[in-house]
């Protein structure tokens, strides 16, 4: 059976991704495993284990899986740059890179939450509005839990992590991926990765 193995920058990003590729793959009926190696330590963490991981397939030390996910917050860099800050165009183990896909979202995941709004309200009861994009630290991070707690009439004691695979099997993936460019890109590569490990 296919593995997929994923890098993500903490633990908001591996619930998401995990509920994403646990629903598409079950719509689909495809036949894959995927594991995370990497959840926690932030940016320079996930870069670091995936290139690390890179260095290890190209030497033959692992089995190449069916295909490499990392996911990662752009931070307003842009998701082109931290693309190419986690895999540049001149790296070393471009052999890969044509089973490697590279998530960002733009500027951070906690806004991938709030992107159809019909799946918030079914989540917690009301809908929520899309925030424009914005660059200071933490900032989505106070307007979801801000949103929660205006629909549902609680904070959120986990920052909204904990509602991740509620939203994500609520919404409307075509629709998300048309009106979030970031993560219509990712949905994009992850639907053809799904189709191309089906049976």
């Amino acid at each position: 059976m296919p593995e997929v193995v994923v890098f993500c920058e903490d633990s908001f990003h591996e619930r998401f991704i995990t509920a994403l590729l646990t629903r598409m793959r079950a719509e689909r009926q495809s036949q894959f495993e995927f594991r995370c190696l990497t959840s926690t330590g932030g940016l320079a963490r996930v870069g670091s284990e995936f290139r690390e991981f890179l260095r290890d397939l190209a030497r033959g030390r692992r089995n190449t899986p069916g295909a490499i996910i990392v996911l990662a917050d752009a931070n307003c860099k842009g998701a082109q740059a931290r693309r190419d800050d986690l895999f540049p165009a001149s790296s070393p183990y471009a052999q890969f890179r044509g089973i490697t896909i590279v998530g960002v979202p733009d500027p951070h995941i906690e806004r991938w939450m709030m992107i159809d709004s019909s799946a918030f309200n079914q989540v917690f009861g009301m809908g929520c509005t899309l925030p424009r994009l914005k660059c200071n630290r933490d900032e989505y991070k106070r307007m979801l839990a801000r949103q929660i707690r205006a629909a549902a009439g609680f904070r959120p004691s986990l920052g909204g992590v904990e509602y991740a695979e509620d939203v994500v099997n609520a919404m409307s993936l075509e629709q998300a991926a048309q009106t979030e460019p970031s993560f219509g890109r990712l949905y994009r590569d992850l639907r053809a990765l799904v189709m191309r490990l089906s049976p």
